[in-house]
């Protein structure tokens, strides 16, 4: 395995920066638009993506109230076998695992267990998570703690991609974090950190006496019935699955990565398994509110101020939620794997892809193909520059 190729995606991905560029305006395509053309330029779209980033399959959802549903899977779920991809595939969704873990955060929030703006030194001294006085849940949720991100860690690094098989502690996470210097004071800016949501994992356990995984289990999983979501324990994917790869070393070359490294390292941040159909009806309850009091989906949808570029774009950050082009939703990207899930409150569309190698010449895949495929649907209005 490339271990340059692995530490870089490793750094960009085990949860990522996502977010919202605003709110946008949608402008539909007209009565007379050829919704036949719509969605041949759509798989166009999909099958240009992976021819030029080498991605072996993709399997994309498309659900819409204005041009009907659809789900476009193309190429290789295993290229050693030769199976071909199929809607039923999980794979490793990433930091979409991000907006699970804030969910049951909020659902706390709404059941009096904590508050937003409660600091973490009620479960946390300052020898654990130094400055914990002054960091608070809110900014936990929407990355303006200023800690470090741990999967930026060398020893973090070494360790994932060379012992798959080591299971880490939230504790262990959280104790790489903490050996680094924040990068700014709390609430004075934002960066992207996977640590905050590894914090957030352990206060839920805290206050529940239960894992995170069984949290969302049973407060989301179950609730939804998402029957092919779940949080792994082992290195391995249960059931029907896409295989994940990387680039070789040679011009072409793709490396199966599936079972290289322990789901644990992502943690809450970014461990969850699941697949196209349950992305969609996470990810439209996760955007309409239906898991939370309507203040408390308020705030959740209340972004930081400011821009940020995310491969390329410029976005903005809820608390464990993102916008691009209008959509909420969240981007995963994990070693094999790039993600995005997006649902719109003002059209009513919910748009999932799933792609099966990561990184590429593209950076944020997944994130990248919903754009393109959201540009084509609700076309924003000429500026006439």
């Amino acid at each position: 395995m490339n271990f340059k190729i692995i530490q870089h995606v490793i750094k960009l991905s085990i949860g990522f920066l996502f977010i919202i560029v605003g709110t946008l305006t949608m402008i539909s395509c007209s009565d007379s638009s050829d919704q036949a053309g719509l969605w041949q330029r759509i798989e166009n779209t999909v099958e240009k993506t992976m021819s030029e980033n080498g991605i072996p399959g993709a399997i994309v959802g498309v659900w819409s109230p204005e041009y009907g549903d659809r789900i476009i899977v193309r190429g290789k779920a295993d290229i050693e076998t030769g199976r071909v991809m199929d809607a039923v595939d999980r794979v490793r969704i990433a930091s979409i695992t991000k907006t699970f873990t804030v969910t049951v955060i909020l659902q706390l929030v709404d059941e009096t267990y904590l508050e937003l703006d409660q600091y973490i030194d009620t479960w946390f001294t300052e020898a654990e998570i130094p400055g914990s006085n002054g960091i608070t849940v809110r900014q936990l949720c929407n990355m303006t703690s200023g800690l470090f991100n741990y999967s930026d860690d060398e020893t973090f690094l070494k360790v994932y991609t060379e012992n798959p098989n080591k299971v880490w502690k939230p504790e262990e996470l959280v104790e790489l974090a903490v050996a680094h210097a924040p990068y700014f004071p709390p609430g004075t800016g934002w960066h992207y950190s996977n640590t905050n949501t590894v914090i957030l994992s352990m206060i839920i356990t805290k206050i529940t006496g239960k894992e995170v995984g069984e949290e969302i289990k049973e407060r989301l999983i179950d609730r939804l019935n998402l029957e092919e979501t779940y949080y792994p324990e082992g290195t391995s994917i249960e059931g029907a699955h896409s295989r994940g790869y990387v680039a070789g070393e040679t011009e072409g070359e793709l490396v199966d990565v599936t079972e290289k490294l322990n789901p644990s390292g992502m943690g809450a941040s970014g461990a969850l398994i699941s697949d196209v159909a349950d992305l969609k009806t996470w990810m439209t309850a996760c955007a309409t509110g239906d898991l939370l009091s309507q203040s408390t989906q308020e705030k959740r949808t209340t972004f930081v101020a400011g821009d940020y570029d995310y491969g390329g774009k410029k976005i903005q950050y809820g608390l464990g939620i993102m916008s691009a082009y209008g959509f909420l939703g969240h981007p995963g990207d994990a070693i094999g794997y790039t993600n995005a899930a997006f649902h719109s409150l003002q059209n009513g569309t919910t748009i999932v892809v799933l792609l099966n190698k990561a990184p590429n010449h593209q950076p944020a895949g997944g994130l990248s193909l919903f754009m393109d495929i959201a540009q084509i649907m609700f076309p924003l209005p000429s500026t006439g520059q």
